[in-house]
């Protein structure tokens, strides 16, 4: 047996000689050794475990040996990029050896990719991990919190210095007790497919006990689900999701929060008390946020694996919760690891993961939203840290659920779930704000501070209005980057109403108008931005490129040539195929902004 594999959707692992695929890396390296083609070519250098600090930045994301030289055997071998940038500490440093965020490639005849690149690779169904990659060059920043250092509670192999009580008393009292209590539920031997023992308790890290704790409860859930049964694979999620890999997502979570749904607060975050359903949520995104193409095992790659059990288990924890008509603390958690899911799961191109999440999993988070009023939340001027961040928890999570599905009615066609109207609440606050590590640090800034409190609703009737005199005086004039993004994503479900409805051509005027403005303030905001800080800008920075495609929806859907577009028939469609084909041929139009 070769370990040669037919089966679609395996990994294939490549004979460095004759270029034959194997299923199995085992197979790949015996065949390796007596290929006929190999001839007196040496063998590429085994991938032994070493000494981290001693690696390149190739070679310790995959914890191998690495020989210490510029460039190192291993990525000649592989002809892959080799630094050791990862071992500087200024972010400064690390971000010139980064590309560019904001940088652009000439285009080059009609390659629509270099005309287009932001949506015509976020909208090809047969590109994968875009979003995993172009969060892997955003460039990284540092933030304290329990969760972004190293635990003192890690198993380092010491002995305890302490003795456990239960093992004392391991022959009066039920060993599993706390583990029952724990399970909240989850563990009952009266369900179908419940496994006949509970979860084993282990001693040392309490990271570790998590995470074992959150495996179990993820092949119960499995063993219960008749479409999820054997599907989930316990030993390959403990091999990825240990303790040391767990904190390393969190850390890359935590520097690139900027990027996209930055929705924790990470100076209070912590993975040893956040619900397991944040936790996994948490862990997962870091997980994509560690891509590493080109270089096996990739993070991002193994996680995915894990998104048919993960995303249906939140969601589950997430529904006992509503079942429960539950105040607690713990909802705003539950939510937040929908939410981070349902971004996880959007970038995944499969239509039926897809139609599941916009479907099925986004309207539960939206009644959570739309029932306890976290759209209409406002901040109080002597409230607390305490207090504002809470609340600040509750603005974003609203706000975000509002941006991502505006961008679903974009891509997909599906009507939208989350109203303009509703969004009246108190914009984000800014990232200087919400990143303050102390409540010393947070009064100080929030005093040096001009808050921004017109909600939503307000900006977007002002930008449509017919009186637009004088803009320096209007309430758009004080608005961010940030805050012209939300109003970029609002003009997708409007958009989207005016041509489902068959309004007249007429109605266009108004938004043609908009847009024409929102175009200007982006320039002015821009302009007031310091350069240093436009690259934290994250997704916000294709704003400018999502306004220019709804200026060209509305121009071809005023023409004889709006019938041909299927996308432009505004039928859901999950697959993205109908809006892909719509943008790939405005290249010729004009040049994207970037």
């Amino acid at each position: 047996n070769t370990g040669q594999s037919h089966r679609p959707g395996t990994r294939q692992h490549q004979c460095p000689f004759c270029h034959k695929s194997f299923g199995r890396v085992d197979g790949a390296r015996r065949h390796a050794k007596t290929c006929p083609q190999k001839g007196n070519q040496p063998l590429p250098p085994l991938a032994r475990r070493g000494r981290k600090l001693r690696a390149c930045t190739q070679c310790s994301r995959v914890k191998v040996q690495c020989d210490g030289k510029k460039p190192c055997a291993r990525c000649s071998s592989r002809s892959m990029g080799c630094s050791y940038n990862w071992l500087c500490s200024d972010p400064s440093h690390r971000q010139s050896l980064i590309e560019p965020v904001d940088s652009k490639k000439p285009a080059s005849g009609r390659d629509v990719d270099l005309r287009l690149p932001f949506l015509l690779r976020n909208l090809d169904s047969t590109t994968q991990f875009v979003n995993e990659r172009d969060a892997a060059r955003q460039p990284e920043s540092s933030v304290g919190g329990p969760s972004t250092r190293l635990s003192s509670e890690s198993n380092t192999g010491e002995p305890m210095a302490f003795i456990d009580p239960a093992l004392l008393l391991s022959s009066y009292i039920d060993p599993f007790l706390d583990t029952y209590l724990k399970l909240d539920g989850v563990y009952d031997d009266s369900g179908p497919g419940a496994p006949g023992s509970p979860a084993p308790i282990m001693s040392g890290d309490t990271l570790e006990r998590r995470l074992d704790l959150l495996s179990y409860e993820l092949e119960t859930y499995s063993l219960r689900k008749p479409k999820l049964s054997g599907s989930f694979q316990r030993e390959s999620f403990q091999s990825l999701f240990t303790s040391e890999n767990v904190r390393g997502f969190v850390i890359a979570f935590s520097r690139k929060r900027h990027y996209q749904l930055p929705i924790i607060h990470w100076p209070t975050f912590d993975i040893l008390k956040a619900p397991l359903p944040l936790l996994l949520s948490v862990a997962m995104m870091g997980a994509a946020y560690s891509h590493t193409p080109g270089v096996e095992p990739d993070p991002a790659v193994q996680a995915r694996a894990f998104h048919s059990i993960s995303a249906p288990y939140i969601f589950s924890k997430l529904q006992k919760q509503i079942d429960a008509d539950s105040e607690s603390e713990d909802l705003l958690e539950y939510c937040q690891a929908a939410l981070l899911m349902i971004g996880i799961g959007t970038w995944v191109k499969d239509q039926e993961i897809r139609r599941t999440f916009i479907c099925k999993f986004s309207p539960k988070l939206i009644r959570v939203i739309r029932d306890h009023h976290l759209a209409q939340i406002r901040h109080d001027d002597d409230e607390s840290w305490p207090s504002f961040i809470r609340k600040e928890l509750k603005i974003r999570l609203a706000s975000w659920s509002f941006y991502v599905d505006c961008l679903a009615t974009l891509a997909t066609n599906h009507p939208p779930l989350q109203l303009l109207s509703e969004m009246r609440g108190q914009p984000p606050c800014s990232a200087r704000i919400w990143d303050a590590e102390t409540e010393e640090d947070f009064v100080k800034r929030k005093a040096d501070d001009v808050a921004y409190s017109h909600c939503l609703v307000d900006q977007m009737s002002e930008l449509m209005s017919d009186d637009w005199a004088e803009p320096q005086h209007l309430i758009c004039s004080q608005i961010s980057p940030y805050h012209l993004h939300a109003m970029c994503c609002a003009f997708m479900p409007i958009i989207f109403n005016l041509h489902s409805s068959k309004f007249p051509d007429s109605h266009s005027a108004a938004l043609f108008r908009a847009l024409d403005r929102w175009d200007f303030l982006w320039a002015s905001a821009m302009k007031q931005m310091p350069e240093d800080q436009r690259k934290w800008l994250g997704v916000v920075r294709n704003s400018p490129g999502l306004i220019w495609v709804s200026r060209q929806i509305l121009k071809v859907g005023q023409t004889s040539e709006a019938k041909n577009w299927r996308y432009l028939q505004r039928i859901p469609s999950y697959t993205t195929a109908d809006v892909f084909e719509f943008v790939r041929s405005l290249d010729g139009e004009q040049t994207y902004p970037v």
